[in-house]
């Protein structure tokens, strides 16, 4: 049976420790570089959104770097994704196409240069236009899909 979940719970969880756990589920609330419970070429499937870079205060996470340190921390967390993943593991990234705060970046041409360098193969790219999504409702597309 899963844990409920509380904030004291997540604040006292061990190091290896999962904090939510319900049959092939398990989450933890780690830093992911220091993570060290997962095992290589373990997990199939990977869905991040990374931090941005745009100075958003996580209080775990800087994220106001350099660009050029962004970018190194970018390349040592996927590497670590690549590491994690099965030979035919996939990898669902969600981040900007350009970052604009403090200078106009190519971020997703810049991760996907690192993503093949590391060794992940390229599949498609999908595109969220969202100007067409309804800034009344958190439900997205799900009742007019």
């Amino acid at each position: 049976m899963a844990k409920i979940l509380t904030k004291k719970r997540l604040l006292e969880h061990s190091e290896t420790e999962s904090y939510f756990n319900h049959e092939n589920l398990k989450i933890y609330q780690q830093d992911f570089l220091k993570l060290k419970t997962l095992k290589p070429n373990t997990i199939d499937l990977i869905i991040t959104s990374p931090p941005y870079n745009v100075n958003i205060d996580y209080n775990s996470n800087p994220d106001d770097l350099s660009y050029e340190d962004y970018l190194i921390f970018s390349h040592a967390w996927l590497s670590k994704c690549y590491e994690l993943a099965k030979n035919d593991g996939r990898l669902c990234l969600n981040i900007p196409l350009d970052k604009n705060k403090n200078g106009q970046r190519p971020v997703y041409a810049d991760l996907m240069n690192i993503i093949k360098q590391i060794g992940w193969s390229y599949h498609s790219t999908i595109i969220w236009h969202e100007s067409n999504i309804s800034r009344r409702t958190a439900w997205g597309s799900w009742l007019s899909a």
